[in-house]
């Protein structure tokens, strides 16, 4: 099932959502008088997230290495 989605192109939406979002176009609901527009939200967090994740898949799927992005932290003790 992972094998059919093209992560690249996945990868370019969700950078047009995210300028979206920066850019205020995406209108979450506007009201003028009786008439209402109800459009579909995402939080940034949520769309930069899938973004990352997305960029991460289509970069292995054209054999390229990902980028680490968790290191480990040290163990240091002090002697008393």
């Amino acid at each position: 099932m992972a094998e059919d989605v093209d992560w690249c192109a996945r990868a370019a939406k969700l950078r047009r959502v995210e300028e979206a979002i920066l850019s205020g176009e995406m209108v979450t609901e506007a009201r003028f008088g009786a008439d209402m527009t109800r459009f579909a939200s995402a939080s940034l967090a949520d769309v930069t997230a899938a973004l990352n994740e997305a960029l991460r898949r289509c970069a292995e799927s054209r054999g390229e290495k990902p980028r680490r992005t968790r290191y480990a932290i040290p163990a240091r003790a002090r002697p008393y």
